[in-house]
């Protein structure tokens, strides 16, 4: 009893020191950057032997640090690491883990200096200013970094410019033209604007999980970067991940949140999972947000065994029968055989013998 008192108490120990290291790495830095601004996070309270291997969303970070992209500096004093990063980039934004065995992670958002406009068929014209500009400043405009002019050779009717006030309205919707990135420059300064379509969320009506797999969900639709998702699962809103729940990019279009993986979905999991997306959340203006749902649906993770075990008792109901009636039939044979070779045998007179007699 004291040996097995003493191997409790010291697995006991092992775990309770386990569970200290893992708890005590802590995360510092900015939760918010600007676009193109430089941040890091740095990770305290770490083991000498805990292995240091930043990851975002789950995935290594190598090709970055190697093209110099990120940097990772030792810090002695606290007893941690810091990943820096030159200037952020929209690929920067997720949740990131110092060492694999955190338990927590720090998720970085960032934020677009941009401004946003939505544009649809009620809004036009659309007015974007020119701001910083004052009377007699000429204000020069540009598309995707190009002048107006040659942005939209053949286009002119999409768009106006007053030159006195340096406004720029946009007449009407081209879905190839219009949208897109543009920027006012006076001087030193410049405004910068992104024309994003009304947001749309495509989602399929319903979808089938094997018990215990993964659930993997793509936010489709009309999405522009700067789009901001929030995911419902299991009646809890998630914009960054959490336990089983997994946010990432959606590396093809390169917006953030637009994936939701789910481990080990369970039977309770059934139900609508939804999707919202919205340009601006602390003030939604009516048609600039949409939202769509699946429906979840959760198979037994034995429901394609239920059919082969039916077929698996047929045969053997079907054999036991065929192996009963075998049995009576033979018996039966073996009674009738008995029967015919059990009668009395009378004696047969000798012919010979009377023939004998007579003469």
């Amino acid at each position: 009893m004291e040996k097995r008192a003493a191997f409790v108490l010291l697995g006991m120990l092992y775990l309770a020191g386990t569970l200290e290291s893992v708890q005590a790495v802590n995360y510092s830095g900015p939760a918010i950057v600007h676009k193109g601004q430089p941040w890091s996070i740095e990770c305290s309270g770490l083991q000498p032997d805990d292995n240091i291997r930043w990851t975002r969303n789950g995935q290594t970070l190598e090709p970055e640090l190697a093209s110099g992209q990120l940097i990772v500096r030792s810090k002695a004093k606290t007893g941690g690491s810091e990943l820096t990063a030159i200037q952020a980039t929209d690929f920067h934004e997720g949740d990131y883990k110092c060492t694999p065995d955190s338990s927590e992670a720090f998720h970085l958002s960032l934020y677009f200096d941009v401004k946003i406009r939505v544009l649809t068929q009620k809004e036009t014209p659309l007015s974007l200013e020119c701001a910083n500009r004052s009377t007699g400043d000429k204000a020069a405009w540009y598309k995707e970094k190009m002048p107006i002019s040659t942005a939209l050779v053949g286009k002119e009717d999409l768009i106006k410019i007053d030159n006195e006030t340096g406004t720029l309205e946009i007449l009407k919707i081209d879905d190839i033209v219009v949208y897109g990135n543009y920027s006012c420059k006076v001087g030193n300064t410049s405004t910068d604007y992104r024309i994003v379509p009304k947001p749309t969320v495509v989602l399929p009506e319903s979808t089938s999980v094997v018990e215990g797999e993964k659930l993997l969900l793509i936010c489709n639709g009309k999405h522009s970067p700067g789009v901001k998702i929030i995911w419902t699962f299991g009646n809890q809103n998630y914009t960054a991940s959490k336990g089983r729940v997994k946010i990432s990019r959606d590396q093809e279009r390169g917006i953030y949140g637009a994936v939701l993986t789910v481990e080990n979905i369970e039977m309770n999991d059934r139900g609508n999972v939804y999707c919202r997306v919205s340009y601006n959340w602390s003030d939604p203006v009516e048609g600039h947000s949409a939202q769509g749902a699946t429906l979840l649906r959760v198979k037994d993770k034995l429901a394609a065994l239920w059919p082969f075990l039916g077929i698996c008792g047929e045969v053997v109901v079907l054999c036991a029968i065929i192996l009963v009636y075998e049995k009576k039939r033979n018996k039966a044979e073996l009674d009738e055989s008995d029967t015919e070779q059990s009668p009395d045998t009378k004696p047969t007179p000798n012919k010979d013998s009377d023939v004998r007699q007579r003469k």
